[in-house]
């Protein structure tokens, strides 16, 4: 039986025992440049899904920018008629987000992201058209209803592209993309809240960013690449070599096939990571759709209040990559990262709790520090991906937290109650709730990985990390007894 050194995090697997479609048989690892073709990869991938993510990010916070330019007054808004608005979007999330993620696992990943794409594009430039709550509500949650595939779609592609030392900082490009996204939102608000036209001044970024959102589904239809296997810029040694590099992961490969047996709700990870999706992304849904507000109400006026917002996307940026940076540097430190990261979104909470409402100033400070619990969220993702093995089990478990996700963002407008405006006193207190909870889901999830892997020490067989062949790839990580749990 042959025989491979298993690579830190995962379980080794012999190329030559797997089969794939038109690709041929047999390992080109050593022929081919790993520096360059993962150089190459990146090239295709990370452009294309980054640019995707920010047309997503700033297409559902439109409304935020909408906010300021008056749309609440201009479509006769009232009581908490705005905070639903903000969470409609992730009800219609919700509600799909389990059948596209079967969706995503049956057909090609990268047409299904394509298409929902060209019709959330679409759905965006509607919302001009609509002219009180019930129109605004029926285009909110079908907005929603079309971007939840974009999330579980790219988790999919980097686990399929990129071993899992790979994937933290990746992931962290990807989610920094929407800082650059506020920055690039801010200017554009800024530069079309100068037209003077016979439409509402909110209409116009409606207007532009779904045009520009459908044309990038167009683009992405033709030039995404789903999975090594059926991708066409790579040649066929390029392609075995992708193949050879994602086994070594130990999580499985790409399988059309839907398995019930790894269909399972007992596993203590996701459920603490569920928890973790619920209490990052409730401060997440007050914060995106009351920043703007929240900025106005210290007193500055609608032009300003919009470039005011763009620092927001520099925080979430540069903490984003730098936190995956080291996460995907140092072996096992991920989750001592996520406690890190942490502390700043705890001070600027405290500072919004505790400064006077006269320090406009301060208190904008603090709001934009805040924004570093992004890099939470994101390197739990590449937890979660880089821990789960089995093709059904990875489709789930991301769906799970993406459901946690959503959940977390539709109720946490509702925690920022227009009455409490400008310190919004009850939406702190729900953001210093959940630092609380996430502290002890990371520590949870620590001790749970670490106790995994010193059980699976205790109980190998495998002689100097030396580990065989497994003869079934589309198995899960507690079937694999030599996969390795990172945190």
């Amino acid at each position: 039986m042959k025989q491979t050194k298993m690579e830190e995090g995962g379980v080794a697997k012999h190329p030559e025992s797997i089969h794939h479609g038109d690709v041929s048989e047999g390992s080109t690892s050593d022929a081919i440049d790993g520096r360059a073709l993962l150089w190459k990869i990146d090239r295709r991938l990370l452009p294309l899904l980054c640019f995707t993510y920010m047309l997503q990010s700033i297409d559902k916070t439109t409304l935020g920018y909408a906010a300021v330019f008056n749309i609440r007054e201009d479509t006769n808004l009232k009581g908490t008629e705005y905070s639903w608005l903000g969470s409609l979007f992730y009800l219609g999330y919700l509600v799909m987000e389990y059948p596209f993620s079967i969706l995503l696992q049956k057909l090609p990943v990268n047409k299904v992201m394509a298409a929902t794409v060209i019709v959330w594009g679409a759905i965006l430039m509607f919302h001009a058209v609509a002219k009180d709550f019930a129109g605004l509500a029926t285009v909110r949650t079908l907005l929603g209803v079309f971007e939840c595939a974009i999330n579980p779609g790219t988790m999919m592609i980097f686990s399929l592209w990129y071993k899992r030392n790979q994937q933290p900082f990746r992931m962290g490009i990807w989610i920094g993309s929407a800082g650059v996204a506020y920055v690039m939102a801010g200017i554009t608000s800024f530069g079309l809240g100068h037209i003077n036209g016979s439409l509402d001044a909110w209409k116009y970024n409606f207007l532009f960013w779904g045009a520009i959102t459908t044309a990038w589904g167009v683009v992405l239809w033709f030039f995404l690449p789903g999975s090594p296997v059926t991708s066409t810029f790579l040649t066929q040694k390029e392609k075995q070599s992708a193949i050879d590099r994602v086994l070594t992961n130990g999580t499985g490969i790409e399988s059309k096939n839907w398995n019930w047996d790894q269909v399972t709700l007992l596993d203590a990870k996701t459920w603490l990571l569920f928890i973790f999706a619920l209490t990052s992304n409730c401060p997440n849904g007050g914060l995106t759709t009351f920043q703007g507000l929240i900025i106005k109400g210290l007193g500055f006026s609608t032009l300003r209040t919009v470039l005011i917002q763009m620092p927001l996307g520099g925080v979430q940026a540069i903490v984003c990559v730098g936190a995956t940076y080291f996460a995907s540097r140092y072996p096992n430190c991920r989750l001592a990262v996520m406690l890190i990261c942490l502390i700043p979104f705890l001070t600027g909470i405290l500072g919004l709790w505790l400064l006077d409402e006269s320090k406009a100033y301060g208190r904008l400070a603090c709001l934009w520090i805040s924004f570093s619990y992004t890099a939470t969220w994101t390197l739990s993702m590449s937890v979660a991906v880089a821990n789960t093995a089995g093709a059904t089990k990875r489709t789930v478990t991301n769906a799970t937290l993406i459901v946690g996700y959503c959940l977390g963002n539709f109720a946490g407008p509702f925690f920022f109650i227009a009455s409490q405006a400008p310190g919004y006193s009850l939406g702190v207190g729900m953001m210093l709730f959940c630092v609380v909870v996430q502290v002890l889901c990371i520590v949870g999830i620590w001790v749970l990985l670490w106790q995994r892997n010193r059980s699976r020490r205790t109980n190998a067989s495998e002689l100097n990390d030396v580990v065989y062949e497994n003869d079934d790839v589309d198995a899960t990580d507690k079937q694999k007894k030599a996969f390795r749990y990172v945190y």
